[in-house]
């Protein structure tokens, strides 16, 4: 396992020791001016990166094993000015790296002192999904406390449309700072884990200390409503194709590009099943297939004035487009920890990363749909993806993160099997690159 790249965020040298417990003072001091200043938002964010910080320290009962001090000035940089200036950063990149940092930080020592298994580019990966959800999470958390308790934190009296945009261009800035985290953090490892290891030794993690993963059968009440013939789930899935064949040539004799390309794009994942059958010999049950059919068809129904007339349309498909999304980010994450030893993800971690995954593909997604907007206004083209002001980005996250936890809670027993039938796949795909 590559796991010694990781313990390289950990150093317990005297001149590290130093400078790192002098940033960790100052973190100390920043804290308390924040809650004093009323910043609770940033003094939360101090006093939880000081914990992530002392951890180590704590567990090896040894105060001069530390973080990298120039990694410490990544976390405490931001911080530190936004306390003296507000408008000392004329972007949020800076604070995002932050939150990457700790990230970082938080993912090494998950590995280092749970049953979870990573190595440092899964870790990255795990920054990069950390960083965009957690500024997703930030906004959602604020717009439901502005709408159920009345406070001011997003909804302060500008126009939905304004505050949308501000929003965006945040969850921008947290696209580009997982971005140029990831580079630094891939370039700390590949240049700095090199050097010599030091004398820290962690707890074992031999493979018998590990739980085994187990797979079972989807929870009574599933099965229950599941419980409808594979004739009948496969004509089902037929019959969706067959209309979105139908809505393409209505949008082509209607000229309505709008229709054609959301039907045609809707058509072409339903046939993705078909060519991981055929091309990787991976068959999917047919429900799954039905699952990810029914997801795309509504999508694409709704562009036929469904959308607009409606109410809870979006609602709907974006909870079943957001829980096809989990199960991806399931079943190919399930696989590659089937498939190396170097990576073992328990479901109770897992259930935590398919959030965190649903909710940055949320974030990713909503600035497609800005991005969309602001080409159509400049090109004066008609719209295929919009967004109508801040509540409805908001809502929409809220019913990809309702989407999300119902794969989290039920769809990681349905789709273990899929993830082992990849795993094998892989395997032999290997195995034949290694004989050529």
């Amino acid at each position: 396992m590559d796991r010694d790249k990781l313990s390289k965020l950990l150093l317990n040298t005297y001149r590290n020791a130093i400078l790192s417990w002098m940033i960790l003072l100052a973190l100390v001091l920043l804290t308390f001016v924040s809650f004093m200043d009323g910043r609770y938002t940033w003094g939360v964010l101090s006093a939880f990166a000081i914990c992530i910080i002392l951890l180590p320290g704590s567990f090896f009962k040894d105060l001069s094993i530390m973080p990298p001090w120039y990694l410490l000035m990544l976390v405490a940089l931001p911080l530190v000015g936004n306390a003296i200036d507000y408008h000392l950063f004329p972007t949020s990149i800076p604070h995002y790296v932050s939150v990457a940092t700790i990230a970082l930080l938080a993912a090494a020592e998950i590995n280092w002192f749970t049953s979870v298994k990573m190595d440092h580019k899964f870790a990255i990966l795990f920054v990069f999904i950390t960083t965009l959800a957690i500024s997703g999470l930030w906004y959602l958390m604020q717009w439901l406390l502005d709408i159920n308790i009345g406070t001011s934190f997003i909804l302060d009296g500008r126009s939905q449309e304004t505050i949308n945009t501000e929003v965006m261009y945040e969850f921008m800035y947290a696209t580009v700072a997982g971005i140029v985290a990831g580079l630094i953090f891939g370039w700390y490892f590949g240049h700095k884990g090199r050097s010599t290891p030091s004398g820290i030794r962690f707890p074992s993690k031999d493979e018998q200390d590990i739980p085994a993963y187990t797979s079972t059968r989807p929870p009574e009440p599933i099965r229950k409503l599941l419980r409808i013939s594979q004739k009948k789930q496969e004509l089902a899935t037929r019959v969706m194709q067959a209309c979105l064949l139908i809505m393409t040539f209505a949008g082509i004799y209607l000229k309505d590009t709008h229709v054609v390309l959301n039907a045609i794009a809707a058509l072409g994942i339903t046939f993705v099943p078909n060519v991981l059958t055929r091309k990787y010999y991976i068959s999917l049950d047919p429900s799954l297939t039905l699952w990810i059919t029914l997801a795309v068809f509504l999508d694409a129904l709704g562009t036929l004035s469904f959308y607009e007339t409606v109410a809870r349309w979006d609602n709907l498909t974006h909870a079943l487009s957001a829980s096809v999304i989990a199960a991806a980010g399931y079943v190919i994450i399930r696989a590659i920890d089937i498939y190396t030893d170097d990576l073992y993800i328990p479901p109770r971690f897992m259930f935590i990363f398919i959030l965190l995954f649903v909710l940055a593909a949320g974030v990713i997604w909503e600035i497609l749909e800005f991005l969309t907007d602001e080409m159509v206004v400049m090109f004066e083209m008609k719209a295929f993806l919009t967004q109508h002001g801040i509540s409805d980005t908001m809502r929409d996250m809220l019913f990809d993160l309702l989407g999300a936890l119902a794969v989290a809670a039920w769809g990681t027993a349905y789709l273990s099997d899929i993830s082992h039938r990849i795993a094998r796949r892989i395997e032999s795909f290997s195995a034949s690159r290694n004989e050529k």
